[in-house]
This record gives structure tokens, sequence and C-alpha cells, in this order.
């Protein structure tokens, strides 16, 4: 019954089929369609790698040392003090896809006075849907400007991916346009 569902044909179909090829063919189609329905039934969710990473930085630094941690869309997990040093030790996780560069804008955003140390800890599910486009309306545009790129990851990540692999990306041409006006023509 389910094979039927999936693809609408019949036992009586399937014996009108007269060569072996067709039914091949047939039978492929049907099984990527019900492929299809039972990953996006499931709820399809992405997982990214994450750093543990181990921040060392003076009182002076603590605010760009979060700023950078931020930036790079990590997690603070616990911040001791050093004792008699007026240091802290920060542990945080960090995306490994977001780590790329990281080092560099934790000293510049410290002023130098950060170092960090990272190893792989786990994988962790994102949160949000891979097939989900979110609209929203850009808060205080006249015109009503959708913007598609307010809050999924997950459908950041993967047209990332379609990009460097050379596959379309559903995406706007035109972000954000005005009309044209065009001038009447004095003869």
């Amino acid at each position: 019954a389910d094979v039927q569902w999936a693809d609408g044909i019949g036992a009586d179909e399937i014996e009108e089929c007269t060569s072996d090829t067709t039914f091949a063919y047939r039978t492929m189609l049907l099984s990527r369609d019900v492929m299809r329905q039972a990953v996006l039934s499931a709820g399809p969710r992405l997982v990214q790698a994450m750093y543990s990473c181990e921040i060392s930085t003076s009182s002076e630094g603590l605010g760009g040392t979060y700023a950078a941690v931020g930036r790079a869309r990590g997690r603070v997990v616990s911040e001791t003090m050093l004792e008699g040093t007026g240091d802290f030790l920060i542990a945080a996780m960090l995306p490994v896809a977001r780590s790329f560069g990281f080092v560099e804008d934790l000293r510049s955003r410290s002023g130098g006075s950060a170092n960090a140390s990272m190893a792989f800890s786990h994988w962790e599910e994102l949160e949000s849907d891979p097939t989900a486009r979110v609209m929203a309306v850009v808060e205080g545009d006249e015109d009503g400007i959708e913007d598609e790129s307010l809050g999924n990851i997950a459908v950041e990540y993967v047209d990332n991916v379609r990009r460097r692999k050379g596959l379309a990306v559903e995406e706007k041409v035109v972000k954000s346009a005005t009309k044209q006006r065009t001038r009447a023509r004095k003869v």
C-alpha cells in the first residue's frame, strides 16, 4: 500500500510494463520518491563539528574576547579568573566552519592579549531546518522589502556548499532596488 501511495501506480500497471528496462526504470523512480518522502517526513537536520576552545586573556581583553567568540557563533561555557594574576581562562564551544581566522580576529579584538587553543570536541545538531526558507519583512522599510538571510544558519550552510560545488542556489538576483523612472522624450 505504501508503494502504491508513493508513486500512484497499481499492480495492474506494473503488469502492463512489457520490458524489464521500463520496469527497472520505474522501480528506481519509485524508490527515489519513497526515500525523498521518508527524509522529508523525518525532519532533516544538519550537524556541525564543534571545537572545544580554551582562551586565556587579561581583564583588558575580556570584552574583545567575548566579541570574537560571538562573531564566530560560538558560546562561552565557563569563565574562571586565575588566582593572583588577574587573567581569565574562558572555555567556549566554537563551530569548526566559523573557526578559520578566529585566532587572528581574537587577537585583533583583544588588543593582542588573548591566546586560544582549540581541539575537536563533538558533533552538534543545528536546530534550524535546512529546507525552510525564512522570509521576513525588514522593519523600518517603507517598501516592505523581504530579507531572506535572517536567522536560518542551516540554509546558509547549504547555500554555501551549493555555491562551492557550482550548483544552483535559490536567491534573489536583485536584493534591494527601487523602481526605475522612465523619462518621457519630448519631441
